[in-house]
This record gives C-alpha cells, sequence and structure tokens, in this order.
C-alpha cells in the first residue's frame, strides 16, 4: 500500500475541465479523487476552486441522507 498524493492543475485547466464535462461530472471527479488522496498539493486558488463545488455536493448529500 502506498501514498496517494494528488497534485491539482492550474486554476485555468480546471476552469476549463468545468466548462468541456459540466458541474456533475466535475464534481464526481473531484469528489473521488480527493477521497483517495492521502495528500493534496497545488495552489490555493485550485484548490478553493474544486472546493466550492466540492462543499456543495456534500451538503446536498447530508441534506439528502436526513
Amino acid at each position: 500500500m502506498g501514498f496517494n498524493k494528488l497534485i491539482l492543475p492550474d486554476l485555468q485547466d480546471l476552469k476549463t475541465q468545468l466548462l468541456r464535462e459540466g458541474n456533475e461530472e466535475f464534481i464526481q471527479y473531484w469528489v473521488r479523487r480527493l477521497a483517495k488522496s492521502d495528500a493534496v498539493m497545488g495552489s490555493v486558488e485550485s484548490m478553493e476552486f474544486i472546493k466550492q463545488f466540492v462543499e456543495k455536493e456534500y451538503e446536498n448529500g447530508e441534506t439528502q441522507n436526513t
């Protein structure tokens, strides 16, 4: 078993990915990637960009489970 690190792409690459894939696929992709990672590296801007989508997903999941 290894140590799984995730290196975030640049902010502009993330925005391009979002436009190309759409909200739902973008969110699913990053929720899975972050869940499997032991460490996340990259710019603060990239993390904040992803975080806003992931937090909404967790909030929606919590309200649907209650």
